[in-house]
């Protein structure tokens, strides 16, 4: 009796030791997963109240870049995790929106605008300070965070993916790429860089031809971000 006892006593130990085991390792797993994807956050640019550009038919700038970032997305997010910065017409603050993406520890920041040119173009930005910043000045007077300077190298091999997929896939008259001190990329850490690859004022009313166009740019859009990624 005191035999099969001790049998017994050894099964449960055994069990308990193994059950937990299996199953902490399949959760990990599936962390490990989800964590190997890279993580991009999108910042539809303006909003609420700041509409951006708005054209004599009333198209706002606002509005497209939301539903542009939002098509980008759903191209995306089958291989990265992809966030938002606003997923509604509201105001949010350009450091909100850098806070959101630094605290989602992204590997790339991509603040999407528009604008307004009379002949088909995309302009492409990334972050670099004004002037006076590159000279020796008193810590108190710079008010122009230093974070993005160390992803310089990282958003210029961005801004050149984008180039290169959409000089090859879009019969546009010019393709502008260039450092500027462009305030939503401010206090980024990590690679950031600003698009406007359309023009508003291009853009056709009816809805459905607006929508087949916005599809469009958002797949040059994930074809470039994949081209950055895999370089």
């Amino acid at each position: 009796m005191a035999k099969e006892n001790f049998i017994l006593f050894v099964v449960i130990i055994t069990t308990l030791m193994i059950a937990p085991g299996t199953g902490f390792a399949q959760k990990t797993n599936r962390a490990a997963i989800k964590t190997t994807q890279h993580v991009i956050v999108i910042d539809p640019g303006h909003g609420g109240t700041q509409n951006g550009l708005v054209t004599s038919s009333g198209l706002k700038e606002k509005t497209i870049a939301l539903t542009l970032a939002e098509k980008t997305a759903q191209k995306l997010e089958s291989r990265y995790n992809v966030f938002l910065t606003r997923t509604r017409d509201i105001d949010i603050p350009p450091r909100e929106r850098i806070f959101i993406t630094n605290k989602n520890s992204a590997d790339l920041f991509l603040c999407i605008h528009l604008h307004y040119s009379s002949e088909p173009s995309g302009f492409f930005y990334y972050f670099d300070p004004p002037e006076p910043y590159r000279q020796s000045i008193l810590a108190s007077k710079n008010t122009w965070k230093s974070q993005s300077l160390l992803h310089q190298s990282g958003s210029k091999q961005a801004i050149d993916s984008f180039l290169n997929i959409f000089s090859a896939h879009k019969k546009a008259n010019h393709f502008f790429s260039k450092g500027a001190p462009v305030k939503p990329l401010e206090g980024a850490t990590m690679p950031a860089i600003l698009i406007e690859p359309l023009s508003i004022s291009l853009l056709p009313q009816h809805p459905d031809e607006i929508e087949k166009i916005l599809d469009e740019y958002a797949l040059l859009i994930s074809k470039s971000i994949d081209l950055y990624f895999k370089k």
